[in-house]
């Protein structure tokens, strides 16, 4: 059960799965350097009494392999996304990637992809959710909406590749002229592309020219690494102009090539990812006021294609789905910790269940069929009220030198409504698998049905 983003990719691949901080630069030559007498910097001003416009837009091209009984399968992947926000930009006490954060106003989140010849998949931000906060952590650029829970794969649809905030990170930190290099700080790579480890990496800036209204900046770096424990590679170019006189950057545009082989929880890709965006000041625009670091711990909402609904952490991702089985793998600091499947099962009359006996002896059948599966080693009933009754059956097994633990869980709704539930983990991953699963039933719903459409 071991191993080892841009999560935006991974998003536009679920076709596959779903069917500033403050810089300064100088001023350029003798003609811009002096004005009213003093030497003027460039710089990237941090207020939140300013908001500000982008438009930006995300273009991939490239391939996408999966596992297959022959070796891997190829298939064509092409997509576009577009945003439309507003940004009212914090200041904080913090350094590197942990002194991003603003909130953001989406009038467009938007991805349309097509894998292989025929299969087309959109994403779109929900109108209740435009409402975004945005930091920098140890690992990477995390979303969360100002009101409820956003899914995963709507999370990973912001995570958008040269993301304006750690852009800021590629000015540099002294004095240079014209045609004058340097390095950026270890953590700006990751945040611009989505690699949560890295292995190897070198970025280069260069001030391309400088006057007294703008400047022109260029980069090229590379990076081995990984991304949700896929073995990455890539290289990106690009090119960033600063307006001096509001302080901010006006716009950017990058390329970046990636190589991903298949991981845990996400194909393998062979593509090349062009970035644009600009910004401007906002004519008028209602932002909050203030940023609150407290609602990023809410975690992600799982809606299933059932009407079972439940909260989950980040360490979750979907990697498989068909019409009778929902798959997600637990991945934590690149290493596969767990797995869960869900699926719908027997719909009983309001009020019924299927009974423990009936339960255990489909466990066992399970395990009659593959010897993997194990021996039922203990049982209990977690759950027994008006809305839900859980029923868990709990198996172990040997697969070579391995202990595999298998928690089956029976929901049943008051509705008569059931679902299974099967987490199965290595008994050396017992502590750090926790209590995932206790969490999950914790926040157990069902969807409102839809209404019915009035005859016409």
């Amino acid at each position: 059960m071991h191993g080892s983003h841009s999560t935006l990719l991974r998003t536009l691949t679920t076709a596959m799965i779903l069917s500033g901080t403050t810089s300064q630069l100088p001023a350029d030559d003798i003609d811009s350097k002096q004005l009213d007498g003093t030497e003027v910097p460039l710089s990237v001003r941090v207020t939140p009494d300013r908001v500000t416009t982008f438009t930006a837009s995300v273009s991939v091209d490239g391939s996408l392999t999966t596992p297959a009984t022959t070796g891997v399968r190829q298939f064509d992947l092409t997509s576009s996304v577009q945003f439309e926000f507003d940004q009212r930009q914090f200041e904080s006490e913090l350094s590197g990637p942990l002194a991003l954060q603003a909130v953001r106003r989406y009038t467009i989140a938007r991805a349309e992809s097509l894998v292989g010849k025929s299969h087309r998949t959109k994403s779109q931000l929900p109108a209740q959710h435009t409402v975004i906060q945005i930091r920098g952590d140890d690992s990477n650029m995390i979303v969360a909406p100002v009101s409820g829970l956003l899914t995963r794969q709507q999370h990973d649809l912001l995570q958008m590749p040269c993301d304006p905030l750690p852009c800021a990170g590629l000015l540099p930190t002294r004095q240079v002229e014209p045609g004058e290099k340097w390095n950026t700080n270890n953590w700006v790579l990751p945040r611009l592309t989505g690699l949560d480890a890295v292995t190897e990496q070198s970025i280069t800036c260069e001030l391309i020219s400088v006057n007294t209204s703008s400047a022109q900046i260029s980069f090229t770096g590379k990076a081995n690494g990984a991304a949700s424990g896929s073995a990455t590679s890539l290289e990106l170019t690009g090119r960033l102009t600063i307006d001096r006189q509001q302080e901010l950057i006006r716009s950017l545009t990058c390329t970046l090539n990636e190589k991903r082989s298949p991981g845990p929880v996400s194909p393998g890709i062979d593509a090349e990812i062009k970035v644009e965006w600009s910004q401007q000041p906002a004519k008028e625009s209602k932002l909050p006021e203030q940023f609150l670091p407290d609602i990023f711990d809410r975690g992600f909402l799982l809606a299933t294609p059932w009407r079972i609904q439940l909260k989950h952490s980040a360490e979750w991702h979907v990697f498989n789905q068909t019409e009778r089985v929902m798959m997600l793998r637990q991945m934590r600091d690149g290493a596969l910790i767990s797995q869960c499947n869900i699926s719908s099962g027997v719909v009983m009359p309001p009020g019924q269940h299927t009974s423990d006996a009936d339960f255990r002896s489909d466990i066992e059948r399970q395990a009659a069929a593959a010897a993997a599966a194990g021996q039922i080693v203990g049982e209990n009933t977690l759950r027994d009220d008006n809305h839900w009754r859980i029923r868990h059956v709990r198996t172990a097994s040997q697969a070579s030198d391995v202990e595999i633990i298998r928690d089956y869980y029976l929901c049943s709704a008051a509705s008569g409504e059931q679902y299974s539930l099967v987490f199965s983990y290595s008994k050396a991953d017992d502590k750090a698998f926790g209590s995932e699963a206790q969490e999950w039933l914790s926040s157990l719903s069902l969807a409102r049905r839809r209404p019915a459409l009035p005859f016409r």
